[in-house]
């Protein structure tokens, strides 16, 4: 960020604190971004509550945000996130189709995004070094911040990622290599956020919260699944691409009171 005198702003609300940080380039975007966090709380919380505040910091363009989060051939990246900190490609310089980014991109990437932070402060432990604690499967973290921002819209639909699959038989959407979540993150998202939607549909939000915790005093991620869920992380992946995440569709179809 060196396009001028650094710039910061403070937002806090419903027990999120997060500073933003920019360049006057981007004072307009600041303004949208502080805005917006007002707006988050109610979906990310649902999950538990930050236990540290989180800076944001807003990069002018691509090439500035890549070497900072040194994610190189990513065109598509606009975000890359940690416990305490997101950083961000200006809204203003991302190629959105139609025309500028709108608002709404704006909210739920910074939804998603803040669902990754939350995830990992949720995790890590109360003693010991941050990075002991063993990283999710990548649908699990894609998958959570996806469905936590409301981001099937711009996922395949299921007949779309039927297709993909039947195309690419050999493929794991679910553990993708670099090379695959470089070049299919369309199917990486949309199999991520209908493996979480199978999940919450069949096990429940309240599991999830229980396997975070029990990741937080120590577990590995595969044994607090099992207890938290009632079956093992295995055999829940291999139903969810048996069934091509029918299981969240049919789960859907039921209904709710009031």
């Amino acid at each position: 960020m060196d396009q001028g005198k650094p710039l910061a702003a403070r937002v806090e609300t419903q027990g999120l604190l997060v500073e933003v940080l920019y360049t006057a380039p981007d004072t307009g975007e600041a303004q949208r971004i502080r805005a917006d966090l007002f707006q988050v709380g109610p979906q990310v919380s649902r999950w538990g509550t930050f236990r540290q505040g989180i800076s944001i910091r807003v990069y002018p363009d691509h090439d500035s945000f890549e070497e900072a989060s040194n994610r190189h051939g990513y065109p598509w990246l606009r975000a890359w996130t940690f416990a305490n900190e997101v950083l961000l490609q200006s809204p203003r310089t991302w190629n959105s189709d139609p025309g500028p980014a709108r608002d709404q991109d704006v909210l739920e990437l910074l939804v998603h995004e803040l669902t990754h932070a939350l995830m990992y402060q949720l995790m890590e432990p109360a003693e010991g070094p941050v990075w002991s604690v063993e990283e999710p499967p990548a649908w699990f973290r894609e998958g959570m911040a996806s469905v936590t921002a409301g981001q099937e819209h711009l996922r395949l639909t299921r007949d779309e990622l039927l297709r993909w699959r039947a195309a690419h038989p050999d493929a794991d959407p679910l553990h993708p290599s670099a090379e695959l979540y470089r070049s299919q993150g369309n199917a990486v998202y949309a199999a991520a956020h209908r493996a979480f939607d199978l999940l919450l549909a069949t096990s429940g939000e309240e599991a999830v919260r229980n396997l975070l915790r029990r990741v937080r005093e120590g577990a590995h991620f595969a044994d607090a699944f099992q207890v938290a869920t009632g079956r093992s992380l295995l055999e829940f992946e291999r139903e969810a691409v048996r069934t091509a995440f029918a299981g969240a569709a049919r789960a859907a179809a039921g209904s709710g009171g009031p």
